[in-house]
């Protein structure tokens, strides 16, 4: 089963979000800065380099805030588990798509609220974000 992470940044009770780039995996959907977990890494290693790797950015502690269950295409089989670790940051993170090295992966990238989430985005994840922002 593939393993990956991710990283959920709350910033003045909104969280940071980003838009799949169409022509990649989840195109068009609406996520966290996340990808696989590499051979020998923890799955918290692998949601900060990987937030670094989409954003250009560092984040500080990351706490564990769940697993999303990955579907394949007919949602009959689980394929993997993303770890979700979220950072209470004290400053507005903004991702940098241009020099971030796989900056191309998303199109856009905002902060929102659980009232104002952008669509579509996972049921999961939409559940994570709710427990998440108080």
């Amino acid at each position: 089963m593939k393993k990956y992470a991710g990283v959920l940044v709350r910033y003045d009770n909104k969280c940071l979000l980003c838009k799949r780039s169409t022509g990649q995996s989840m195109g068009g959907e609406w996520s966290i800065p996340a990808g696989h977990v590499e051979k020998d890494e923890s799955p918290r290693d692998g949601a900060r380099r990987e937030f670094y790797e989409e954003t250009d950015k560092t984040i500080g502690t990351l706490k564990f805030a769940g697993m999303i269950k990955r579907y394949n295409r007919e949602a009959s089989k689980i394929k993997g588990l993303m770890y979700v670790y979220f950072s209470d940051s004290p400053e507005e993170i903004i991702p940098n798509l241009e020099t971030a090295k796989d900056g191309e992966e998303h199109s856009e990238c905002g902060y929102f609220g659980k009232d104002e989430l952008p669509s579509p985005i996972s049921d999961q994840l939409n559940k994570l974000i709710h427990i998440v922002l108080k």
